[in-house]
């Protein structure tokens, strides 16, 4: 088999929509938690002092990088939990935790009731399925969800603690090529990836703690989880600078784990979601002579557990890894070098490429409800397998490896 290998110009479109309902709940939950009272219609507005101006450019100043970068890591390990500790040290926290610190201060959208309650509810209602087995599925689907929401409560937090400052004030601006950015911008950028790069590598470990047949695991790694939050959180109202140091540290070492454990964390995440959704509806029908598949060793230019697109053509399949903000890469099998075979598994499905290269691949039970009908979609044999120990061993090394 002579695979041709080619990058196609297409782009990939995608609009998450979690990440748009998590963006406008979390919004107007912050924006009207800060516990201000709007004026009546009939109170007229009074103009701002040279003393209100000053104030207010003071408090959007004191927010430095320390305090803005310490909480990430507790937050990224924990968002709901971390923001919960936040606004709980906010609270109660006046004695102990640094002074200087706007995001722990009584002038703080944190500094609410609200807030703590509200995300103390969020934290019960996503932590207690972590618990079990049986329910950590739907914990681990949510944890997407709640990884964006911490995002964007942050974001917006950052956004409202600086709303106040003179529209005069120059900001520091960062050239970079033909596109400048403001520091704040800058800042929040970072804390985007540096919170989304560590919940990856999180997620990952929670799926491997999932799959693993010993019952109480999943309680334990989720305490040590909350009680590991809490420690960094008790640091940070502590000692901004030394959080920051942490939490740098944290970033270093996830970074260099990133794009393996992306490429599991995508394929694990894709298998939990289509498991859940081909028990709650099942797929009636293929749409499309397509699939989607992860390759189980390196295949081509394709890594081990790269996400990729199978699909027929007149002259056999295309496999294609779409790519964001670069080219697709792109891959042709022809039909007369190979055969595809598609064998039911026991937590996964495989595609195996018969032919010069074995090549195995595994894709989700999102179609087991109608195997035969995306067999022929795609121009493959369906193989059930084999019902000896070694057979279903490779299977298993296949499926979870």
């Amino acid at each position: 088999m002579r695979p041709r290998i080619h990058f196609s110009s297409r782009q990939p479109v995608a609009i998450g929509f979690r990440l748009l309902s998590a963006c406008g709940i979390l919004l107007l939950l912050t924006a009207s938690s800060t516990g201000q009272e709007l004026p009546e219609p009939d109170e007229p507005s009074r103009e701002f002092s040279a003393a209100d101006v000053t104030a207010a450019s003071q408090f959007g100043q004191t927010l430095g990088i320390a305090d803005w970068l310490g909480p990430l890591a507790p937050v990224a390990l924990s968002p709901f939990f971390g923001i919960t500790c936040l606004s709980g040290m906010a609270l109660y926290g006046q004695g102990w935790v640094s002074a200087d610190n706007p995001f722990l201060g009584e002038g703080s959208p944190l500094h609410n009731p609200n807030v703590f309650y509200a995300f103390l509810v969020l934290t019960l209602i996503t932590s207690i399925p972590r618990l079990t087995k049986v329910s950590k599925p739907f914990a681990q689907a949510v944890d997407q969800v709640e990884a964006w929401a911490g995002i964007i409560t942050l974001l917006t937090l950052k956004m409202m603690m600086g709303a106040d400052a003179p529209a005069t004030e120059q900001l520091p601006v960062v050239q970079l090529g033909f596109v400048s950015f403001t520091l704040d911008t800058l800042l929040m950028i970072a804390a985007a990836i540096n919170i989304f790069v560590i919940n990856a590598v999180k997620f990952f470990f929670e799926v491997l703690i999932w799959i693993t047949p010993i019952p109480t695991v999943d309680a334990i790694f989720e305490l040590a989880n909350k009680s590991v939050c809490a420690v960094l959180m008790a640091i940070y109202g502590y000692s901004p600078t030394l959080a920051t140091i942490i939490n740098l540290t944290m970033f270093v070492v996830a970074a260099f784990l990133f794009r393996w454990v992306y490429r599991r964390e995508v394929f694990f995440r894709t298998v939990l979601l289509d498991a859940v959704w081909s028990f709650l509806a099942p797929q009636k029908g293929v749409r499309k002579p397509e699939l989607i598949v992860f390759p189980a060793a390196a295949f081509g230019p394709f890594p081990a557990r790269t996400r990729c697109r199978l699909s027929r053509t007149e002259n056999g399949w295309t496999l294609v890894q779409q790519r964001l903000l670069r080219k697709d890469v792109l891959l042709e099998l022809s039909s007369t070098d190979c055969d595809i075979e598609l064998v039911s598994g026991y937590f996964t499905n495989s595609v195996r490429l018969v032919g010069r290269q074995p090549v195995e691949m595994t894709f989700s039970r999102r179609y087991n409800a109608c195997l035969q009908e995306l067999a022929a979609a795609i121009g493959a044999k369906v193989e059930e397998p084999a019902a000896n120990t070694e057979r279903a061993r490779d299977v298993l090394r296949a499926e979870m490896g």
